[in-house]
């Protein structure tokens, strides 16, 4: 069910930039004289709507041509695509045919251009194994193309250099990726704003959390409200960060040690060094003793200590990069005004 069609003068017709009034004639008109043919195999074309609104174009008989239909959900999200792209400025098409420099063919369900920059966007609603997936992607790179893949089926592989998330939901209920409506995360695509895992220069909530820990000290037993945790979150990457992450970095210890309120039963937090490793640790408020994360274990005691919104700069970004527990997916994030 293309979004394209030819008309008898080799004139591409684009459906998704007719007006309804323009649509209506032209199915008017293509009722009577037949004039529209499918730019896959030629034959003639019966104008229709999905039940979503979707305009499109149709085989006016099933022949024998290799084209398989698309699914509604297929159809919406190409339009969808295309209506993103336009509205921020880029020239966008359906069914758009190339070649690799070494001739290689590709058939991307919309591409967008805007100057030098060309980004296809693929529907992929049926499963796809990875190579599949890497191999497409290595065409497109090869002419100068980015891709972006919308599949529907979760397991697929998390690649920094693959931009691929998920669609969720159904056509009645709506579609989403990652909690938006998909058209609200088309438009911050071609905003600039998908992102993989929580690079520099995006704007991050920072979470403290703080957990009830007794002290072992053999005369002391003071119950301590230490830190526990510092969860760095951009768009729906959550990095779960342990305070001795931070022993290294700065700037980040300082930004976060800055956020805590005064409490009575936190002692200070302090470098350790413990057999030849130096780390930021939390001390008993009431006997000095420094406490190792091993004695953090008291989960059901966890609380919010504090909160703030930070833009992640280049030490921020290293001391992520130093979590190895941390799985960074593609997702939008709220970029710094300053690099808009």
């Amino acid at each position: 069910m293309p979004l394209r069609c030819l008309d008898d003068a080799d004139r591409s017709l684009d459906a998704v930039a007719l007006s309804p009034l323009e649509w209506a004639a032209l199915t008017a008109t293509n009722r009577h004289v037949r004039h529209l043919r499918m730019h896959c195999c030629g034959s003639p074309v019966a104008l229709k709507t999905s039940r979503l609104g979707t305009r499109f174009f149709a085989h006016f008989a099933l022949g024998g041509c290799a084209s398989g239909d698309e699914s509604p959900e297929h159809l919406h999200l190409k339009a969808l695509a295309i209506t993103a792209a336009r509205a921020a400025g880029w020239t966008a098409e359906a069914e758009v045919s190339g070649t690799t420099s070494g001739g290689e063919p590709w058939r991307a369900d919309v591409l967008a251009t805007r100057g030098k920059h060309r980004v296809a966007v693929e529907v992929q609603w049926s499963g796809q194994a990875d190579d599949e997936t890497a191999r497409r992607q290595a065409r497109y790179a090869a002419s100068g193309v980015r891709a972006l893949w919308l599949f529907r089926r979760p397991g697929f592989a998390i690649d920094p250099d693959v931009p691929a998330v998920r669609v969720r939901g159904t056509l009645a209920a709506g579609l989403t990726v990652q909690g938006l409506p998909v058209a609200d995360f088309l438009a911050a695509v071609f905003d600039r704003r998908l992102k993989f895992g929580i690079p520099s220069r995006v704007a991050a909530k920072i979470v403290v959390g703080g957990i009830v820990v007794t002290c072992y000290g053999l005369r002391c037993g003071a119950f301590n409200r230490a830190v526990e945790r510092v969860v760095v979150s951009a768009g729906t990457n959550d990095c779960h960060m342990a305070l001795s992450h931070l022993s290294d970095h700065l700037g980040p210890r300082a930004a976060v040690l800055a956020t805590l309120p005064r409490d009575k039963q936190r002692g200070p937090i302090r470098l350790r060094t413990l057999q030849g490793r130096t780390y930021l640790a939390n001390t008993c408020f009431s006997c000095g003793l420094p406490f190792g994360e091993a004695y953090l274990t008291d989960l059901n005691s966890r609380w919010t200590i504090a909160s703030t919104t930070i833009v992640i700069d280049k030490a921020w970004a290293a001391s992520i990069a130093a979590v190895h527990e941390f799985d960074p997916v593609w997702s939008v994030v709220a970029r710094d005004p300053a690099f808009a």
